[in-house]
């Protein structure tokens, strides 16, 4: 550290924080090495192919979106048959309100 005020240098690394952040570094390599070889045990046990999750994941994003089309065009339909009722009377409700106002 310099020891002029406000002049900060930076001292350079210790070998054992390098060797410190190998060892991490080694550590989390090795446990995603075991977790990949284990998921792809399991993938083959099941037949599981990336191919195959990933067509399955879009054919469920289609078939989610076809659904949510047809629930809004339900909820449109059913607003709609609604209003043929509800807007007339309380359009005559407003109008009748007026003219007691007046």
């Amino acid at each position: 550290m310099d020891e002029r005020p406000g002049i900060m240098t930076t001292e350079p690394e210790k070998p054992e924080h390098r060797e410190r952040d190998f060892g991490a570094i080694r550590g989390t390599v090795i446990k995603l090495v075991l977790a990949s070889l284990l998921v792809g045990f399991v993938m083959h046990w099941f037949g599981w192919t990336p191919i195959g999750i990933l067509r399955s994941l879009t054919e469920n994003f289609e078939e989610l979106f076809t659904d949510f089309a047809s629930f809004i065009t339900w909820v449109v339909e059913f607003i709609l048959l609604g209003a043929t009722i509800v807007v007339p009377i309380w359009l005559l409700m407003r109008l009748m309100g007026r003219k007691r106002g007046s």
